[in-house]
């Protein structure tokens, strides 16, 4: 019986880490939406640096995983809740890296003045895919299938936005624009990026309330 109240324990602090993990994710996507709002290179820098706090809950995150995994040979509901936990530890990861991709572009933005539609079409890119993460989080925490499911099509807006602002590039870009463009051509493509990750991460919650994966 202690055996098993030890192995819950764990459990919980592995479940605890992952929210840790999450919430910093989530401040990291926003503080890099500040940074590009401003063109902060100070702040992108800042961001960069921070990348190692989401690195070092990785490596935490799969070292008691794996231990779990090992010592312990959980079944059921047990085990999938050990593997989620450890896949989403990695897409969050991801995110944190796709930030610093931003982070990296800001840095070379100096002297920049992008147009309103720029900035319009970048701020609200990065309004979904914050929001995509925070509705991911919440599908883990409360194991909530519909939500998981809804990621689906909210990822489906951020690829719309993202065609459309490369139409309006053609459209609208100045020639003493196209370097500044390029740039933020990239910045988007990292957005639609974390919303993808967002959606694997239903996909992971779907698996972990049904135990199948998803078509």
């Amino acid at each position: 019986m202690e055996v098993r109240k030890s192995f819950h324990e764990k459990l919980e602090e592995l479940y605890l880490d992952l929210i840790r993990m999450g919430n910093l994710t989530i401040e990291t996507v926003e503080r890099t939406q500040v940074a590009f709002a401003n063109l902060d290179q100070q702040l992108a820098g800042k961001i960069i640096e921070g990348d190692d706090d989401l690195d070092a809950y990785v490596t935490r995150i799969d070292g008691n995983g794996i231990g779990l995994l090992a010592r312990q040979a959980p079944v059921a509901i047990d085990l999938r809740t050990i593997i989620v936990i450890m896949r989403l530890s990695q897409h969050l990861e991801r995110v944190g890296d796709l930030c610093v991709n931003i982070s990296k572009a800001i840095s070379n933005m100096g002297g920049y003045t992008p147009a309103p539609w720029i900035m319009d079409n970048m701020d609200e890119m990065f309004k979904r895919s914050r929001n995509m993460i925070v509705q991911a989080m919440d599908s883990f925490k409360d194991r909530d299938e519909k939500l998981a499911e809804e990621l689906t099509k909210m990822d489906d807006k951020v690829d719309r936005i993202n065609r459309a602002f490369l139409t309006t590039y053609d459209k609208e870009c100045e020639e003493n624009e196209i370097e500044l463009v390029i740039r933020v051509v990239m910045i988007s493509r990292f957005l639609e990026r974390i919303a993808d990750r967002a959606v694997d991460i239903g996909e992971e919650v779907r698996y972990l309330v049904t135990g199948e994966f998803a078509d």
